[in-house]
């Protein structure tokens, strides 16, 4: 041992003058080099994030405007539905100036914000506004597709043209046209004419500005609208555009990326097509717009590696100077250490306090630093840490606290960031000890990577971060919980506080979330199964999140109620919920419903509505083996009082009527109108004859008391009532009205205010 260590000596010195010659220089190089490689590698995984986050933006904006779209034709359907019905049922009325018709198109022209207009078309193509100042045509169609379609047996129906410029508006309109039924009718179609300039705000104000677009295509390829509008687009076909082949009508929804068609601009391209209409939606996004943030960023990071690079080639030209003055000052004891740790399984470097060189280091603490023993004997420890340690402090004022906590007597135990050689950066664990030897002043540092075990905890923390600030930005009300069936209530956005009122404190954990958010018990018990069905399916499938959301009606913590769509993310130890509040969109679609099966004026269901009902009752009655009443209803002298009063009193006098009819049945019928002064009642599960005598009795007399139409006038009608039993009266719904209308009329003419049964005739007798 004593011969080799001059050799060994004299190879440490030409080792160190040869790295400090070339060493230091191939270093700076693959710095330099893996800097440069990490900035380019960044900016190009930066530049693919941006793009993929933009795509995920753009497919939301995509599901928001197709609900909108969506939204906007059901209520035109509606629309042209209820119109056409209406029509139906009141022969003979001009409903551009009747005023139940006038209300009935006003209330459905606010539902849309204003965006849907209702025309009427005569049998010779003439279109009718409302409220019509007169009954002539304002203007004719008869040479547009639209009528010559409804006038077709083959081709009538629900029907969405082209965009044409409206002949009353003088806009660009998206008629879309339904024939009405009647054959005998004045009018043969009305139209629910969308205008292009209403809708243009909520979708203007939703599009990706600056360059970003909206456009609604029909299935042929022809352009419906598009924001922000571009002269020619509107009504333009593009069905031979490859895009359109390629994509839009070839896949039900998608995103792509194309240059646009209208003005050169490349887009990122978003579609759907509408389920249940012949429309396409796409939204579009400038990829130019969206590579703005990157391209400030990519001047940044390439400023910033140019300063780095010119820093370190002038430290390289310093450093390589230094060096050739510090290689005659080699350490002479780092032998004595050496044999110690040579073999220590722990990363371990000997250091000089007062010089604060490193004098010795083992092959594990060469494997941790990723260099050489001569690299790491060239000079001190700080260069290899990061400027601030994990304890918050810079590298040089961490290690002069620990290391006089060493020579106080403490065994250190501090975490230490260590840069590598390859560019990366590593966490490990540093115990510090004294040893201090000959009045010379030492510290040894034992290192252990752990790294992953930090890894694993940021990525935890992080995750948790961002799935804070997701829940802190998200429209929708949110909570996090362990798991069920345990439960326990972790963290409530503001969203959920603000949309169902409770605090965590309210709900520590699920079971105490259910008797609150569902209050009866019978329906929690449901909700509950349903939930917990859903759960199961879930982890029986290897999911993580429910294949279809738990839908429920909510009690909020001030007592008012909401219609919400449960979702749930499950991961590992994190159950997040997602309550997507669906309270206005059940509002709206139950009074479209109405719309459809309750009479406007009166609120008494309408002939759709009834003959639904009827063929129920059939079906309980034929079980029960009881009879059933269908009792057809004309007010007698009800004309008069229109003409003498004015519709608005005949109105007040149908209201009324209808108000005494329905409190004088039993809860069990159904009274309701089929329009004018024609009421039907449906008396069920009569038992004997005189039951339906006595609730006629009840009508009767209710509707024989005065009308008061205001302070100084009244007025006193009676009723004529037409009876169709069943079985005897007819055996479907259409038999028993037409006897019962029947038996009315009879009962007219033999002088009104009385009921008249339907007696079927009798069977001739034998010659």
């Amino acid at each position: 041992m004593g011969e080799s260590a001059p050799v060994w000596h004299t190879l440490c010195r030409v080792n160190a003058s040869y790295h400090n010659r070339f060493g230091i220089p191939s270093l700076v190089a693959l710095l330099l080099a893996v800097l440069w490689a990490v900035a380019g590698y960044r900016t190009y995984a930066e530049r693919e994030r941006v793009i993929a986050a933009k795509e995920v933006e753009l497919n939301q904006l995509v599901i928001a405007v197709e609900e909108q779209t969506l939204r906007l034709f059901r209520l035109t359907e509606a629309a042209l539905f209820a119109t056409s019905r209406w029509i139906e049922e009141h022969p003979g009325v001009y409903p551009g100036q009747n005023p139940a018709f006038i209300d009935l198109v006003g209330n459905l022209k606010r539902l849309s914000d204003d965006a849907i207009e209702v025309r009427l078309i005569d049998a010779q193509g003439g279109a009718h506004v409302v409220p019509a100042p007169t009954r002539q045509a304002v203007a004719s169609v008869a040479d547009r597709g639209l009528f010559r379609v409804q006038r077709d047996p083959l081709m009538r129906g629900l029907h969405i043209s082209d965009p044409v410029i409206g002949r009353i508006s003088g806009q660009w309109v998206v008629p879309v046209s339904y024939p009405v039924q009647a054959p005998t009718q004045q009018f043969a179609v009305v139209v629910a004419a969308i205008q292009l300039e209403r809708i243009a705000r909520p979708f203007e104000a939703q599009r990706q500005k600056p360059n970003g677009s909206i456009t609604l295509l029909k299935s042929s390829g022809v352009t419906l609208f598009r924001t922000p509008a571009i002269e020619g687009a509107i009504g333009k076909s593009i069905a031979q555009a490859p895009d359109f082949i390629k994509h839009l009508s070839a896949e039900s929804r998608g995103l792509y990326r194309v240059k646009g068609a209208f003005d050169g601009v490349e887009r990122m391209i978003g579609f759907a097509q509408l389920q249940t209409y012949p429309i396409i939606i796409a939204v579009t996004a400038s990829v130019d717009d969206a590579l703005q943030p990157w391209w400030r960023e990519l001047y940044q990071l390439l400023t910033f590696v140019l300063a780095v690079s010119g820093f370190a080639l002038l430290f390289s030209r310093r450093t390589l100077r230094a060096a050739r003055v510090a290689q005659q000052k080699l350490a002479d004891s780092e032998q004595r250490f050496r044999t110690l740790i040579e073999h220590a399984p722990d990363a371990i470097l000997v250091l000089d306090a007062d010089t604060q060189k490193i004098v010795e280091a083992n092959p594990m603490a060469e494997k941790l630093f990723e260099r050489t023993r001569g690299e790491l004997l060239s000079g001190g420890v700080e260069r290899f840490y990061a400027p601030i340690q994990p304890d918050g402090l810079p590298a040089a004022e961490s290690m002069r606290i620990a290391q006089e906590r060493c020579f106080k007597g403490e065994s250190v135990l501090i975490e230490r960031r260590i840069r590598r050689a390859s560019g990366g950066e590593i966490t490990a664990e540093t115990r510090i000890d004294d040893m201090s030897q000959g009045g010379r002043r030492l510290v040894r540092g034992s290192f252990i990577d752990i790294s992953e075990r930090k890894a694993v905890e940021t990525a935890l923390r992080e995750s948790e971060a961002r799935l804070r600030i997701l829940m802190e930005t998200s429209p929708l009300p949110m909570l996090i919980s362990t798991p069920p069936p345990e439960g326990q209530v972790l963290l409530l956005n503001e969203r959920f506080a603000e949309v169902l009122g409770y605090a965590i404190e309210d709900i520590p954990n699920l079971d105490a979330w259910w008797p609150r958010a569902c209050p009866d018990p019978g329906y929690r018990m449901e909700v509950q199964r349903r939930w917990s069905e859903a759960v199961q399916r879930m982890l029986d499938a290897g999911r993580h999140s429910l294949e279809d959301p738990v839908a429920a009606e909510i009690t909020c913590k001030d007592g008012s109620r909401r219609f919400v769509e449960i979702h749930m993310s499950l991961h590992a130890d994190r159950c997040l919920v997602v309550f997507n509040d669906l309270t206005q969109r059940r509002a709206y679609e139950q009074e479209l419903a109405r719309i459809a099966n309750y009479d406007i004026l009166t609120n008494l269901p309408n002939r759709r509505l009834l003959t639904d009902r009827m063929e129920q009752a059939l079906a309980r009655t034929r079980r029960k083996g009881r009879m059933l009443a269908v009792c057809y209803l004309d007010l007698d002298q009800f004309k008069p009082v229109n003409d003498r009063y004015g519709h608005e009193a005949g109105d007040k006098v149908l209201i009324e009527a209808a108000r005494r009819m329905s409190e004088s049945i039993r809860a069990e019928d159904t009274a309701a109108r089929l329009g004018g002064d024609e009421f039907v009642l449906l008396l069920a599960d009569l038992e004997f004859l005189d039951e339906c005598e006595r609730v006629l009795a009840r009508v009767i007399s209710s509707l024989a008391l005065p009308f008061v139409l205001n302070d100084n006038v009244s007025v006193v009608l009676s009723a004529s009532i037409g009876v169709a039993l069943f079985p005897a009266g007819g055996g479907t719904p259409d038999e028993l009205m037409r006897n019962a209308d029947q038996a009315m009329y009879a009962a007219k003419q033999a002088g009104r205010n009385r009921i008249n049964f339907f007696r079927p005739p009798r069977a001739a007798g034998p010659a």
